[in-house]
């Protein structure tokens, strides 16, 4: 999958009721060229998680609403060449961030400092953190060495890394994993195989998601255009004189709009 899909060949292919692979190289390039259309109706970068660094005018004012959400984790503020402290129990002046609530389809969030403010200035600000939709440590227990994530929001979409439950970390391989290893299993998203040695241990794992709405959206826009192939310019088609069928021509219907209305961002940052 490229990083812009919303939606795999198999999810297009299920609903619209295809087994053969005649069109899957003509329905690959689809859901490619509509995630990338999709990102730009949303006027938001990637949305799996990624780390970003945004460099931003300082407003002389003491709070700044970051461009990309949901935002997961801050790794560092600066003011010009001051690096500004995080906000904690020991340190009342630093920076603090509004949290997102894990689900989507969230909304973008402020940075606030306490002590400090962002001085004016061009491009004086610069924040590095890692943004994208990802649950955070699910926790699983290996069994038949294997776990399957549970994806309450949405289909998996990038592994983010697995540990014991304690913290230790777990090692990503692509062959037979050994005892504290884990592999993504082939052709099965979601899917983590581990050795028979870790059955029964309790893991956490953490992983990117597709919303289940941006990935509804992206099936029905694929399946549309790829179905405009068969009535290219037609607006209406009467069968026999009997029947009259009329098409919607619009690019966006009303039901892509409204799953993706929620998740576009709208304010002028």
């Amino acid at each position: 999958m490229a990083s812009t899909d919303l939606c795999t060949l198999a999810d297009v292919k299920a609903w619209l009721g295809r087994s053969d692979s005649n069109s899957d190289a003509v329905l690959t390039s689809l859901i490619t060229r509509t995630g990338r259309q999709i990102h730009s109706y949303l006027r938001r970068g990637l949305l799996l998680p990624r780390e970003v660094s945004e460099a931003r005018d300082g407003t002389g004012g003491e709070t700044l609403v970051l461009k990309h959400w949901p935002v997961l984790s801050v790794a560092s503020v600066m003011i010009g060449s001051e690096t500004i402290p995080q906000r904690s129990a020991l340190c009342a002046s630093g920076w603090a961030l509004e949290p997102w609530d894990g689900t989507p389809p969230g909304r973008a969030q402020t940075l606030s400092l306490a002590g400090f403010c962002f001085h004016r200035g061009a491009l004086n600000v610069e924040i590095a953190y890692r943004t994208g939709y990802q649950i955070g440590a699910e926790s699983q227990t290996v069994a038949n060495a294997s776990a399957t994530v549970l994806a309450p929001y949405g289909a998996w979409a990038s592994d983010g890394g697995v540990s014991y439950a304690d913290g230790t970390p777990l090692t990503p391989v692509t062959a037979a994993p050994a005892i504290g290893q884990y592999q993504l299993t082939p052709n099965a998203p979601g899917s983590y195989t581990f050795n028979a040695g870790d059955n029964n241990a309790s893991v956490l794992i953490t992983y990117g998601f597709v919303p289940a709405d941006l990935a509804d959206a992206c099936i029905e826009l694929v399946s549309e255009r790829f179905k405009y192939a068969q009535r290219i310019g037609e607006r209406t088609h009467s069968l026999g004189g009997n029947e009259t069928i009329a098409f919607d021509t619009t690019r966006l219907t009303p039901l892509v709009v409204s799953l993706l209305q929620p998740y576009r961002h709208v304010l002028p940052i």
